[in-house]
C-alpha cells in the first residue's frame, strides 16, 4: 500500500480551527465537494484532537481507492520555523469516491468522539492515539461500514 504523508503547522502558528481548515483544504480541495461539507461537520472532534496534540505522533488517516494519506500536526518551535512542514497539495483528492477517515484522540476521548462523529458522518471515526490502522484493518473497516442491517426486519418475530 502506498502512503503519502503531510505535516501541517499548528499551534502556535495556527489555532486548532485554522489547522483543521488547512487539513480539509489539503484533503478536499474543491470547496463545493460533499467531502468538504462532511469534514466541516467533524470539526469539533478534529479540533479537540489537534488541541490535545494527538496528531503530533499519531496521524489522521484517510484511505480510499488510491494511496493512504497520513496527516500529522507540527507544533511548537517546529511549527514556527517550518521544520518538517509539508502542506503541499495532493496529486489526487483522497476524499473523492468511497473514502474513510480515522482521527486519533486521547484514550479517554474515544467514546465521546465516536459518538459525535457518528451523528455527522458514517465515513469518519475516532481511535485512540495509541492505536494505528494497518492495511487490513482499514479494508475490513471499509467493508464493515458498507454493510447495512435493517433492524426492523431483523427484529421481526
Amino acid at each position: 500500500m502506498t502512503v503519502v504523508a503531510r505535516r501541517v503547522a499548528s499551534t502556535p502558528t495556527r489555532t486548532a480551527t485554522q489547522t483543521w481548515d488547512k487539513i480539509v483544504e489539503i484533503l478536499a480541495p474543491d470547496p463545493r465537494s460533499p467531502a468538504r461539507v462532511e469534514l466541516a461537520k467533524a470539526a469539533g472532534v478534529a479540533c479537540s484532537s489537534i488541541s490535545s496534540e494527538a496528531i503530533k505522533d499519531a496521524p489522521i488517516v484517510v484511505w480510499s481507492g488510491g494511496p493512504r494519506v497520513r496527516v500529522y500536526g507540527v507544533f511548537d518551535e517546529d511549527a514556527i520555523t517550518g521544520d518538517g512542514v509539508n502542506e503541499d497539495a495532493l496529486s489526487k483528492s483522497p476524499t473523492a469516491g468511497d473514502w474513510r477517515m480515522s482521527i486519533p484522540c486521547l484514550p479517554e476521548d474515544v467514546k465521546w468522539s465516536n459518538g459525535k462523529l457518528a451523528a455527522v458522518s458514517n465515513r469518519i471515526s475516532a481511535r485512540s492515539l495509541e492505536d494505528d490502522i494497518d492495511d487490513d484493518q482499514s479494508e475490513s473497516a471499509s467493508a464493515a461500514r458498507s454493510l447495512t442491517i435493517n433492524a426492523e426486519e431483523f427484529l421481526k418475530p
